[in-house]
């Protein structure tokens, strides 16, 4: 589906940025240099030696991130917010300042990056590799608030969430609330775009979009199978299943692969910005936890892949364009 990126390699041309993407790189750039004062401040009244360890690390993705934004800033002429100093020192140690209020500080900056990090993700429609580097960028970055969260659960410093009651015998790892709402809404949110899909698939004019429909109808249902099962494990009630699609007398005419395709495009974001708050959301069961991240990563290469058809095939929005790269 790249051939968008294949034609401009032929035609040696450069990937243009449109509006919303220059605002994403100086945002997310801010919000990088944010989270490295943060930590460089936490670290002075860091006591445990593990902990400064791990802030270490997410310095040095910090670090990473920041030189790619900064050096596509540069590359698009964007005015780039204020450089932050090159490190924050303090010669004396608050005792009052505890590793747990540090961990619970760097927890919800973490999570405030996150939906800064989705939203560019969903909003970068022009620039296919500045879109690549950004997901990237998430990916790393929920492998550290993976890594934050498993590290506060061991110290003990993560708070009791209400468990979801069941008739069930104790479980080695009990749901939250939270964590079985996401079950029954992934379920749900699956019913509905099988439904909508198989709909569309009778009114589908372009043979190779049919079988991208047909595809993901295939790939959402086995994805249900898992959910339902595991619903049915835990003890979650499942929603009423979607009614089976039938042959429509209306027009196929009067329904274009364009509208289509940008229905099903909308519902693509919407499973991303329900994948992951369901990750930030499941807060005690961690397997449940590594089976969204992996639908996240499944959602955003289908995403990806999706967007570039239809850029090939013109059907999405042309967003107005920022500026020529330098030569």
């Amino acid at each position: 589906m790249d051939f968008i990126s294949i034609i401009k390699k032929i035609k040696g041309e450069k990937e243009r940025l449109d509006i919303q993407e220059a605002f994403n790189i100086y945002n997310l750039l801010r919000a990088r240099y944010v989270s490295t004062q943060t930590v460089q401040l936490f670290k002075n009244f860091v006591h445990d030696v593990a902990w400064e360890v791990i802030l270490d690390k997410f310095m040095k993705h910090f670090d990473k991130q920041i030189a790619v934004l900064e050096e596509l800033g540069g590359e698009y002429r964007i005015m780039m917010p204020n450089k932050p100093p090159l490190d924050l020192k303090f010669s004396t140690s608050i005792n009052h300042i505890t590793d747990d209020y540090i961990y619970k500080k760097i927890f919800h900056d973490l999570i405030a990056e996150l939906m800064s990090l989705i939203h560019a993700v969903r909003s970068s429609s022009t620039n296919d590799s500045l879109r690549n580097i950004i997901i990237q960028d998430l990916t790393t970055h929920f492998e550290d608030f993976d890594t934050l969260y498993k590290f506060g659960k061991l110290k003990g410093w993560e708070e009791s969430y209400p468990v979801y009651k069941t008739a069930l015998p104790h479980q080695k790892e009990q749901l939250s609330t939270s964590e079985a709402f996401h079950i029954w809404d992934h379920i749900n949110l699956r019913y509905e775009q099988i439904e909508l899909i198989g709909i569309f698939i009778n009114f589908a004019h372009d043979t190779e979009f049919k079988v991208i429909l047909q595809h993901g109808v295939y790939i959402f249902n086995k994805q249900v199978d898992h959910l339902e099962q595991l619903a049915l494990r835990l003890n979650v009630p499942l929603p009423n299943r979607p009614t089976q699609p039938v042959i429509s007398p209306i027009d196929p005419e009067t329904i274009k692969d364009k509208f289509m395709y940008r229905n099903i495009l909308s519902w693509e974001l919407s499973s991303l910005d329900t994948h992951v708050r369901a990750i930030i959301e499941t807060i005690r069961n961690d397997s449940l936890r590594k089976l969204w991240s992996e639908l996240l990563n499944s959602e955003l290469e289908y995403y990806d892949k999706y967007l570039k058809y239809g850029k090939m095939k013109g059907w999405t929005r042309v967003v107005p364009i920022y500026g020529e790269p330098v030569s």
